[in-house]
């Protein structure tokens, strides 16, 4: 039976305890947060005054409050080597990390992951129809910016548009120049989201002697071939099977499974002239939309029932969307996270790369999607949150993970050297809540500021 353990609070504090401990994990499967704000939001503009917050010693001008004004998405933390040499340390030697990021600031957080000490693997990329651009519009700009007359300067394709009539002016004719042309971060069609695959190197001279080790380091091929055992190699491009990306791909047909002929090249690329005659070579023998030679992981409803009932979308879930970086209808109905994960998605993801009876940690639970998948494949998961909504709501989905925690209420609160000691149980939640376990021991605060 697979069990489900939650550290509440900064997983940085909840790492630190761990590796402390001896705790090591097999593998990790995250959504970290993404840093969809500005240069300019997070540091501020040149010559902004610094922002003298709480927490803040001036050295950002600005602070920022994340996506959708979302902290927990500004934090920075997907940036950060330091967090991620944490990761690298819980992990065994050989383990591997999948971790989604936004498609414009994910550099940030790969390179973080490689200055920690990671080797980064290809990355994988999550293709999806159902995004949209959202840029504005640079011959209406232009009209706004030069005209002074009020009302709409252009010719609107809305009969009904409440706007006054059209006008043309120089400063009209100035915009037609850009009729067609956009501009900003969004103006492009968001269509792929990266997954970053990083791996601890091996503690041993070679694979072979890591994985007798520590039982870690390789990928689990046959069990995530595309449509099952005896399907097509797994590949680093995933498609959502909408409609809409299935049409992205040409009709083709596939050769039918042969025999190399020695010095013949069969079909097969990249060095079939070297390999011994007699060599079965792969083929399949079938035809249609190349989109057959990727897994699709198609949002269910179950996914939207979960996402609903934890706060993370609306009611009105409208298009299923994925990307970060626009607030769409899902957004704009309340929700704190802007996507939605399929649990089978991050079942393959989970079995690619744990080995039979390993554990799965997510650093960044949210809704749990991790944990669920997990679960249905029989790994153990730990995960780590720091948003009381979604601690909440994950110890009402996962009723086990209750009698794996223990409520901590602190006293003795020592403010000047930044230090609690945790001196009796309760049920009840309190600041410090997260420090779930730590009956007697005395915690640095200074490293959760």
């Amino acid at each position: 039976m697979t069990s489900i353990t939650l550290h509440p609070g900064d997983n940085r504090a909840s790492l630190r305890r761990l590796i402390a401990r001896g705790v090591r994990v097999h593998s990790v499967v995250t959504d970290p947060p993404y840093g969809l704000v500005s240069i300019q939001k997070r540091f501020g503009k040149e010559g902004a005054a610094p922002a003298r917050r709480e927490k803040n010693d001036g050295s950002f001008a600005r602070l920022s409050g994340g996506f959708m004004g979302r902290k927990w998405d500004g934090t920075g933390i997907e940036r950060d080597p330091e967090f991620w040499k944490l990761i690298y340390d819980i992990l065994l030697p050989g383990g591997y990390v999948f971790a989604f990021s936004g498609s414009r600031t994910g550099h940030w957080q790969a390179c973080a992951m490689e200055m920690a000490g990671f080797v980064m693997h290809p990355m994988h990329g999550w293709c999806f129809g159902s995004g949209f651009p959202k840029a504005s519009n640079a011959e209406r700009a232009i009209d706004a910016h030069r005209c002074v007359r009020p009302g709409r300067h252009y010719e609107s394709a809305l009969p009904r548009d409440p706007r006054p009539d059209d006008h043309v002016c120089d400063s009209c004719e100035e915009g037609d120049y850009w009729e067609g042309w956009g501009y900003g971060t969004q103006t492009q069609k968001p269509a792929l989201e990266p997954i970053y695959l990083g791996q601890k190197p091996f503690s041993e001279k070679n694979g072979a002697a890591n994985l007798l080790k520590h039982g870690v380091g390789a990928m689990n091929i046959d069990g995530c071939r595309v449509n099952g055992r005896n399907g097509r190699h797994p590949s680093n491009l995933i498609l959502d099977g909408s409609p809409d990306v299935v049409a992205l791909f040409p009709y083709t047909k596939s050769g039918s499974p042969g025999v190399m002929r020695k010095g013949v090249n069969d079909g097969a690329c990249y060095g079939a002239e070297s390999r011994a005659a007699g060599t079965q070579m792969t083929g399949f023998g079938d035809e249609g939309s190349a989109a057959r030679f990727f897994h699709q992981f198609p949002l269910t409803d179950e996914d939207y029932a979960h996402a609903i009932a934890a706060g993370v979308i609306g009611e009105d879930r409208g298009a299923p969307l994925i990307y970060h970086g626009k607030a769409g209808k899902l957004d704009r109905a309340g929700g704190a996270h802007p996507t939605v994960k399929p649990i089978a998605l991050m079942q393959n993801l989970i079995r690619h790369i744990t080995p039979p009876g390993g554990i799965v940690l997510d650093p960044f639970a949210g809704s749990g999607t991790t944990a669920e998948a997990a679960r249905r494949e029989g790994f153990d998961c730990i995960l780590m949150e720091a948003e009381t909504e979604y601690v909440e709501f994950l110890e009402r989905r996962f009723p086990e993970i209750n009698e794996h925690n223990q409520k901590m209420l602190l006293s003795d609160e020592q403010l000047g050297d930044y230090s609690f000691t945790v001196c009796s149980i309760s049920k009840r939640k309190g600041l410090n809540s997260y420090l779930s376990d730590l009956i007697g021991e005395n915690v640095d605060l200074s490293d959760l500021m």
